[in-house]
This record gives C-alpha cells, structure tokens and sequence, in this order.
C-alpha cells in the first residue's frame, strides 16, 4: 500500500470527538468522504463524516462520538491510501518533488516547492538559481512519473 500524506489532527472540536485536521492535500474533498478510509499514523479507521469548517476538516471516525474515545489521536499524521485516489491528471502534487524540468535534450533543475498564488499552482526550481513555473498547460506538457521528469516548454522566458 501506497500512503498519501494528507494532513494532521491538531486537535478536537466539541464534545462529541471531532477530529480538527489541518490538511495539505490538494483535494481534502476527495478523501473526507463517508466511508472512505483514512489513516491516523499506522492506524486505519473510516470516515464516518466529515465537514470544512474555518480552514479544518471536522473528521468523526469509526462513528465514535465522545471526546474521551479520541484524544489519543492529536497530533496524529492523517494518511490516505494512494490505490484509492481518482487521479485525473495521473499524479499528486507531491509526486511533483524532486523531479526534473527538461525541456527537449536540456534540463533545467529539479522542483523544490509548489507554491499556490490562489489561481494556479507554482514550480519553484532550483537550478544554478531559483526560478518558477506555473504549472499550466502553456508551460507544463508532461509529467512523467517514471522517467521522474517534467517536459515544459518556453522554460528558457522565464529563468532571469
């Protein structure tokens, strides 16, 4: 099994056990579904429902409904199982990590960070110095998982 990192519990909402989850995923909806199952570090346990609320997911698991029965789990890293994700673009942002730009026979440095400018996500790549992408059809157009490569085109107008 293949495990996504999702977010963590950063605590408890309410009496009846909410999980408070900071998540860092880029599609919390996708996992915090009802019946969905999710991790708490090694341990695996089902959504029994969940809701966003003031920048959290509010998670109840394995319908346990008492703040006593889940405070154990604060602090808890939340994971997902990769095997059960609808990829429409066939990778995560996390898959995005370390892998290198190239553009034809020339490469052009390895992704260190995505950043969100609210509309698109953000390649930051280090290369000699750092420069960034928006990961956009214009520039992206290809990501290869098992070469570990991004093919981009016009990468040249935007390294200073």
């Amino acid at each position: 099994m293949n495990k996504v990192y999702i977010g963590y519990v950063q605590g408890l909402h309410g009496l009846r056990g909410d999980l408070k989850v900071k998540c860092r995923f880029e599609s919390p909806d996708e996992v915090f579904q009802k019946g969905n199952k999710i991790f708490l570090n090694e341990e695996e346990h089902e959504v029994t429902n969940a809701k966003f609320y003031k920048g959290f997911y509010l998670v109840t698991i394995d319908n346990l409904k008492d703040i006593n029965l889940v405070e154990k789990y604060k602090g808890y890293d939340v994971y997902f199982d990769r095997e059960e994700l609808k990829l429409e673009k066939g990778y995560i942002l996390e898959d995005l990590y370390g892998l290198t730009i190239i553009e034809g026979n020339d490469k052009f440095g390895r992704v260190k960070e995505i950043l969100d400018n609210g509309v698109y996500k953000i390649l930051v790549v280090d290369h000699d110095r750092e420069y960034m992408i928006p990961l956009i059809d214009e520039y992206v157009k290809d990501v290869n998982l098992a070469d570990e490569t991004i093919e981009v085109s016009n990468v040249r107008s935007l390294i200073l």
